[in-house]
């Protein structure tokens, strides 16, 4: 199923359940026109701004959708452009008429807590200077905090971060393992990552994010022996999400495949729900659909996105979000080769 699919699907379950909340996201009026590093485009007021980690991470995920190859071109980034900071906050300062959602992602940013740190810098003078900023959330699966946790701790009550939304993706370590592959990290052992994960959660909130897939999480009874895991150790946030969707554009390689040959569609996770899931809300992106859910006082949320979708968007005159990778080029979406301001 597209995305096409499921906004169907999704007004379905909206005519047959009036109680569900409906958020549409994809609203085209909701839009400004841009300045200096976006002159000719209408920039979306809620912009979603990824200033990119690129490090050696720590773990070689089998989806991993770095290794994707588009029109024989992979996403390939070096070392720090000399001006990365500089050039941060021009940008920053260029779009001081938006609501700005802040995504500290790309490679694993828990190990790179200086890197990290200088972005937050950059945001917090932002701030100061009268910009915007909704959230600010970094996306982890925690390896770095075995050894940072006072770190990430003074980062997160210095510069008011919000929410960690960390991966795994399985209650079986040694399944997770499979999927995750980390390299060196003891973060592998569910007793480090559980013990993080506590720590954690005296001073900042968490979301557990879980890949479903063949071979992993993929049927109800995982599903619920996944989430009663993660609340025993205080999370009250957990999303699903569906691997990603692309089309032949994407050159066949061995990530390619795995993602084909292990998708498990979320329609059919969805079919198979039990009377303990009570669906509360639908929301509607541009390229994603997403189903909230309550579990035993839990939000549970399925999600899935079409790499298609989200392309055809980012082709218009219209800016959904920006990466912005440490070679100093800002692009429109997770291309460093693609269009490029």
């Amino acid at each position: 199923m597209k995305y096409n699919d499921y906004v169907e699907f999704a007004q379905k379950l909206l005519d047959s359940n009036r109680q569900i909340q409906y958020i549409n996201k994809t609203k085209d009026n909701d839009y400004v026109t841009g300045k200096k590093y976006l002159e000719g485009y209408l920039c979306k007021r809620n912009l979603s701004f990824t200033p990119y980690i690129y490090n050696e991470c720590s773990a070689a995920c089998q989806f991993c959708s770095e290794h994707l190859i588009r029109n024989k071109k992979a996403m390939v980034c070096g070392e720090v452009n000399e001006g990365y900071f500089k050039k941060l906050r021009e940008i920053l300062n260029d779009l001081n008429e938006l609501e700005i959602f802040l995504s500290l992602s790309g490679k694993e940013p828990t190990e790179s807590l200086d890197f990290v740190e200088g972005i937050l810098k950059c945001v917090k003078d932002f701030e100061l200077s009268g910009g915007r900023i909704t959230e600010k959330v970094m996306y982890s699966n925690l390896s770095g905090l075995v050894e940072n946790m006072e770190r990430m701790k003074e980062l997160v009550e210095k510069y008011h971060m919000d929410r960690i939304e960390c991966s795994r993706h399985h209650y079986d370590e040694e399944k997770n393992q499979s999927i995750v592959r980390f390299k060196n990290s003891s973060m592998k052992q569910n007793v480090v990552f559980e013990d993080v994960v506590k720590e954690l959660l005296n001073f900042i909130d968490i979301k557990m994010v879980c890949v479903i897939q063949k071979g992993g999480i993929e049927e109800i009874n995982q599903i619920k022996k996944y989430l009663d895991w993660a609340k025993s150790m205080g999370i009250s946030q957990v999303v699903f999400r569906e691997l990603a969707l692309f089309d032949d554009g994407v050159e066949q390689n061995v990530t390619s495949d795995y993602i084909v040959n292990h998708r498990v569609e979320i329609k059919a996770v969805l079919d198979n729900l039990d009377e303990d899931f009570a669906i509360g809300a639908i929301t509607k992106g541009y390229y994603y659909m997403s189903f909230e859910y309550d579990y035993k006082g839990m939000k549970v949320w399925f999600e899935m996105s079409d790499y298609e979708e989200m392309l055809k968007k980012h082709k218009s005159d219209k800016v959904y979000k920006l990466i912005y990778y440490p070679n100093g080029k800002l692009c429109l979406d997770w291309n460093m080769n693609g269009e490029i301001f």
